[in-house]
C-alpha cells in the first residue's frame, strides 16, 4: 500500500466524518487513508482502518486554518479529496489547492446552500482546481451538477447491507427491547444545542405510545431523560434497521441510512448555515415541530406500516461506488 488518500472532512457533528469513514474504510483495503476532521466525535467512533488527524472542534478559526494548511503542505499524499467545502469550511483551502499542481483533487458534492455558491464564485473555482466532483446521491439540482467533471454515485453509507447484524440481536442487546415489540428510535445526531428537543419527543413518545417500545439513540444521554432509554452506539444505521419508526433530522446521514434500511422517518429540518436539511426532508416524513412528529407517529403506526419492513438485503452503497471511480484514476 504504496499510495495514499487524504480526505479533508472538517465541519461539526456526525456528517462529514461519518462520509469520510464511509469512503475511507473502504479504500483503506486498498491505500492508506488520512482523514483530518474536527468534529467532536472523532474519539468516539472506530476509524475503520483510516489514520484521523483529529483537529480539536474548539480550536480558533486562525488555529484550526494554520493545522490545516500545515498538514496539507507538509503530508505527502497522493489524493485530495475535499469533503463539501470546496475553499475549506473557513476558506482555508483557496490558497492551498492552486499550489498542489500535480495532485488529483475530487470533490464531493453534497447540496450546500446557493447563497453561498453564488457569494464566493464556487463554480468557477471548482472548475479551476478539482478534477472531479462525485455527487454521493444527492441529486442532479445542485450547484455543479452540469459541470462535465460531475460523477454520481448512491448515497454514502457506513455499513454494505450484508454487514448489518442481526435485526433482532440489535434490538436485544444494543436497544434493549423484546424483538416482538414496535420500536421507535429518536436519533438525536444533530447540534448539542438540539438535544433538549429530541429529549422532548422522547418523552412524549413514552407517555402517548405505551405500547410501543421508546428509545434515543445519542452521543450522551439528555439531563430529563431516563437513562432506561438511552442509546450510545455507532454506526447509527445499525439501530435505525432495527427499528420500526426513527425520528430526527434531516441530516445527509440520518436521511439516506433511514431510506436504505426502508424504516420511515419523522423528519425535523434544522437551520444549518450551508446544509439545506428543508430540501432533503422532503425525501421522509417532513414535519414542523412535536406536535405534527407524535401525529405522524400515529398515523404510522396507525397504518401499520412499520411492521411490513421491507429487505434490506439489496441496497447499493454508493461509497463503494466512489472508491472504485477513485481508485480507476491514475493516481
Amino acid at each position: 500500500m504504496n499510495k495514499t488518500w487524504l480526505i479533508y472532512a472538517l465541519g461539526g457533528g456526525w456528517g462529514h466524518l461519518n462520509r469520510a469513514l464511509s469512503l475511507g474504510r473502504i479504500a483503506a483495503q486498498y491505500t492508506q487513508v488520512t482523514i483530518i476532521t474536527n468534529s467532536p466525535y472523532a474519539q468516539q467512533v472506530n476509524h475503520e482502518s483510516c489514520l484521523v488527524h483529529e483537529i480539536p472542534d474548539n480550536a480558533s478559526f486562525s488555529a484550526t486554518r494554520l493545522q490545516v494548511q500545515q498538514i496539507l503542505l507538509t503530508t505527502k499524499y497522493d489524493c485530495l479529496i475535499v469533503d463539501t467545502f470546496p475553499r475549506g469550511l473557513g476558506g482555508e483551502l483557496a490558497d492551498i489547492l492552486p499550489q498542489l499542481n500535480f495532485i488529483p483533487k475530487i470533490l464531493i458534492h453534497r447540496d450546500i446552500n446557493p447563497k453561498y455558491i453564488q457569494a464566493k464564485n464556487l463554480r468557477n473555482f471548482v472548475a479551476a482546481n478539482f478534477n472531479t466532483v462525485i455527487v454521493p446521491g444527492e441529486g442532479t439540482d445542485l450547484g455543479f451538477c452540469d459541470l462535465p467533471i460531475v460523477q454520481h454515485t448512491a448515497p454514502w453509507l457506513i455499513r454494505n447491507a450484508e454487514e448489518l447484524p442481526d435485526r433482532n440481536s440489535t434490538r436485544s442487546h444494543i436497544l434493549r427491547v423484546e424483538p416482538s415489540r414496535p420500536t421507535i428510535l429518536v436519533c438525536a445526531a444533530g447540534k448539542p444545542s438540539e438535544l433538549e428537543i429530541f429529549s422532548q419527543i422522547t418523552l412524549r413518545l413514552q407517555q402517548d405510545f405505551p405500547q410501543c417500545a421508546v428509545r434515543i439513540l445519542a452521543a450522551t444521554c439528555p439531563v430529563n431523560c431516563p437513562k432506561t432509554l438511552w442509546v450510545s452506539h455507532y454506526p447509527g444505521i445499525e439501530c435505525f434497521a432495527a427499528a420500526d419508526i426513527v425520528i430526527g433530522g434531516a441530516g445527509y446521514n440520518t436521511v439516506y441510512e433511514c431510506a436504505a434500511v426502508g424504516v420511515p422517518l419523522v423528519a425535523l429540518a434544522f437551520a444549518r448555515l450551508y446544509d439545506r436539511q428543508s430540501k432533503r426532508a422532503s425525501k421522509s416524513y417532513y414535519v414542523q415541530d412535536i406536535e405534527q412528529a407524535i401525529a405522524t407517529v400515529r398515523t404510522l403506526l396507525h397504518q401499520r406500516q412499520t411492521p411490513k419492513k421491507q429487505s434490506v438485503s439489496t441496497y447499493i452503497n454508493g461509497a463503494v461506488q466512489a472508491a472504485h471511480q477513485i481508485m480507476s484514476y491514475k493516481l
